[in-house]
């Protein structure tokens, strides 16, 4: 892998899926031998298996990676916080500007149980929050895709908030670069799963626009970005952050801004 490649690109490891899996061999080998028995006794009314339609190859235990994303945001800082985690689809083939501009036409990602099946909002490309599912975790449901994703793997980012005029304060531009450091310092190295999002460097925000010729302003004037489809790479300037007082704008219809940055 490339130095150069974002960490939140690679995706993130479940760190208890092998467990997980685990538990769902043990509930189908339980059903299979309860099948049998039943042969045996000469039952005839054995019910119809429903298999769902939503399946997908990269499909992921929902408990695992919801214990992941909770733990995580627990380690955010308290007061005011500047920037917001999501998870993100992340695709089997290769991204591109197609992955940034990824708008689902019906339903991208839900949680299917033994009773549960909720589709989960997601917004143009590909991010999303997992909600707080009890009887989901209960049933060891299933996180699932309507698109080809990595096998055992999920994205992640950090969103930045903007204000409803599209900006952002370049003091709350490295509030944020230092909150999510913040959370890298306390994951501990014994924690399989999170190496990644521990070592990945951020250096800059990453704002993706809706329609070419999106840019990004600083105190009133062009920065020097770098592109990336329909999205503008801005990197953080310790001695901009120093003079104060300056605003960082994203003129042109904008989708999101996270940040940016580089890992292993």
């Amino acid at each position: 892998m490339s130095s150069t490649q974002s960490v939140a690109r690679r995706g993130l490891c479940a760190p208890v899926l092998a467990a997980a899996l685990a538990l769902a061999s043990a509930g189908a080998t339980a059903r299979v031998a309860a099948a049998q028995e039943a042969a045996a006794t000469g039952a005839r009314d054995i019910p119809a298996v429903k298999v769902h339609r939503k399946t997908n190859p990269g499909d992921l235990p929902y408990k695992s990676f919801f214990q992941i994303q909770s733990f995580l945001q627990s380690l955010m800082p308290l007061g005011q916080r500047v920037v917001e985690l999501r998870l993100r689809v992340n695709f089997a083939s290769d991204k591109g500007p197609a992955y940034d501009e990824f708008q689902p036409k019906t339903w991208a990602v839900a949680i299917v149980g033994e009773s549960v099946d909720q589709v989960i909002p997601v917004t143009r490309g590909g991010y999303f929050v997992l909600p707080e599912l009890r009887q989901a975790a209960q049933e060891n449901a299933t996180l699932m895709f309507n698109t080809p994703t990595r096998e055992g793997r999920i994205a992640l980012e950090w969103k930045l908030k903007t204000d409803a005029a599209q900006q952002l304060s370049y003091a709350d531009f490295g509030k944020a670069i230092e909150q999510v450091r913040s959370v890298q310092r306390k994951i501990p190295f014994y924690h399989r799963g999170l190496e990644e999002v521990r070592a990945i460097d951020y250096t800059g925000l990453r704002a993706c626009f809706l329609a070419d010729g999106g840019r990004i302003e600083v105190g009133g004037q062009a920065a020097a970005t770098r592109a990336e489809g329909k999205c503008q790479v801005l990197r953080y300037d310790a001695q901009v952050a120093r003079d104060g007082a300056a605003g960082i704008a994203f003129i042109g219809p904008l989708s999101i801004v996270t940040l940016s940055g580089s890992g292993i």
